[in-house]
């Protein structure tokens, strides 16, 4: 008849039922056993059975206390749904093999994210243009400099020698071409004259010949001396440019970052020109973050990012996605695409080479109701418009409808089709949870 009448009971009424029963089993067992004990006891002295028959009597009802405060903690673990071993479930409302999922409100951002680098926007390597020794360094690290302002000297001694000789040359050329500008009027008189008197047969042919050529080679040697002086002028020029590079200005307004001179060292630009410092316009910050080329294609310029430093994880800093360059590296066999955007740094809060975290915001729902992620099938997981099974107030489960928008890697948004606090029944491709059975929870994490 027991068996019979359970038929009528649900899952959970069943389960009390059974465990109850079994108490009432180890209960009424107990006499019998007791019992044994007691006859097998009167074969030794009466003294020593009165006492040891107190004994059992005391032990029999400390053990029918602890079988009734056991029973009693299985009927509160099956009232309050905590699982037992024995497969009973944790709820006793979704059907064996599905799953339990309840919809709550939050905030959902779909992202791709990305490691990146802060560079300043704006920045300048101070090089030597000429060779000698760095006589006079005028800034240190870290100084702010006005555009303009005197960096560094180099020893001037040789460039000064330099400009000193071309002078020199020049001059001599210069009086030179005096002189061979008064010659030249002095063949051009004689080529005249020549020229007259040949014509009235009064001088021979070949003094008149005589004349025309050394007229026009004096006029070809002033040629030659204005040339020589012309390079002269470029030479004096070019030293005095060499001269003017041993004073060192700087070409913007900003940060020395980095120093890599000292006071005394001897510079070679005869190759390559010297890096003397780097300065930099910390007000603007880049971020140049590698994408893998999995999520490159998701990424357009314009879309919202925001970072956090490896100082302050909490902090967001948000911006608007600039470039995406071609350029790329290879790490792992992993192609990385540099993509990079400016953020101002008026506090000074960002230096550079500090690494970042970085988020680009492909779609984001604040205060939205959601489902877990894992809570659904695979196929479902694609999709805009799934049907779901809901736990109503009486038990029953309903069909719905629900559209589905923003999903991260956690949670999906339903748009529309369940409201806050509803369960739905389902049955996902691979359950994740701590539970084991059926009936298990699916949890999100905290609500908002």
């Amino acid at each position: 008849m027991l068996i019979a009448y359970c038929r009528f009971l649900n899952r959970r009424g069943r389960q009390i039922l059974y465990f109850l029963t079994i108490i009432s089993y180890l209960i009424h067992a107990l006499p019998a056993v007791y019992v044994y004990i007691d006859i097998d006891t009167n074969v030794k002295p009466a003294l020593q059975a009165t006492n040891k028959r107190q004994g059992y009597i005391m032990k029999r009802k400390r053990i029918i206390k602890i079988v009734a405060l056991a029973g009693g903690l299985g009927v509160i673990f099956l009232l309050a749904g905590t699982d037992i071993p024995g497969g009973l479930r944790s709820n006793g409302k979704a059907p064996a093999g599905q799953y339990e999922a309840t919809v709550q409100r939050m905030n959902l951002e779909e992202a791709v994210t990305a490691l990146g680098k802060l560079e300043p926007a704006t920045y300048v390597d101070v090089g030597a243009q000429t060779s000698g020794q760095l006589l006079t360094l005028h800034v240190e690290l870290g100084a702010l400099v006005e555009k303009g302002e005197l960096l560094a000297e180099i020893d001037p001694r040789t460039h000064l020698a330099k400009v000193e000789a071309d002078k020199a040359t020049l001059a001599n050329l210069e009086a030179n071409l005096a002189e061979r500008q008064a010659q030249l009027v002095q063949a051009e008189r004689n080529y005249k004259r020549d020229s007259a008197l040949r014509r009235q047969n009064a001088a021979s042919e070949l003094s008149a010949q005589t004349s025309e050529t050394e007229f026009k080679v004096a006029k070809a040697q002033v040629a030659a001396i204005e040339a020589q002086i012309l390079q002269a002028k470029a030479n004096l020029d070019s030293d005095n440019l060499n001269l003017s590079y041993t004073r060192i200005y700087a070409p913007i307004s900003g940060t020395v970052v980095s120093l890599d001179v000292k006071e005394g060292q001897t510079l070679n630009s005869s190759q390559t020109a010297p890096t003397l410092m780097r300065m930099a316009d910390l007000t603007v910050m880049t971020v140049w973050a590698s994408v893998s080329e999995a999520d490159i294609n998701k990424l357009r310029p314009g879309m919202d990012v925001y970072f956090t430093t490896v100082g302050d994880t909490s902090t967001r800093y948000y911006a608007k996605l600039d470039k995406i360059h071609p350029s790329y590296t290879e790490e792992n066999d992993v192609i990385l695409y540099d993509v990079v955007f400016n953020v101002a740094n008026p506090d000074g809060v960002f230096l550079p080479a500090m690494n970042t975290q970085v988020f680009f915001v492909l779609a984001k729902a604040d205060g939205v109701l959601a489902l877990p992620l894992n809570s659904l099938t695979s196929e479902q997981k694609r999709a805009s418009q799934i049907t779901v099974g809901v736990l109503g107030k009486n038990g029953r489960q309903e069909m719905r409808v629900v559209d589905l928008g923003v999903r991260t890697r956690l949670a999906v948004e339903v748009k529309s089709g369940l409201s806050e606090g509803e369960t739905i029944i389902t049955r996902p491709d691979a359950p994740v949870g701590t539970a084991s059975g059926s009936g298990r929870r699916f949890n999100m994490g905290p609500r908002i």
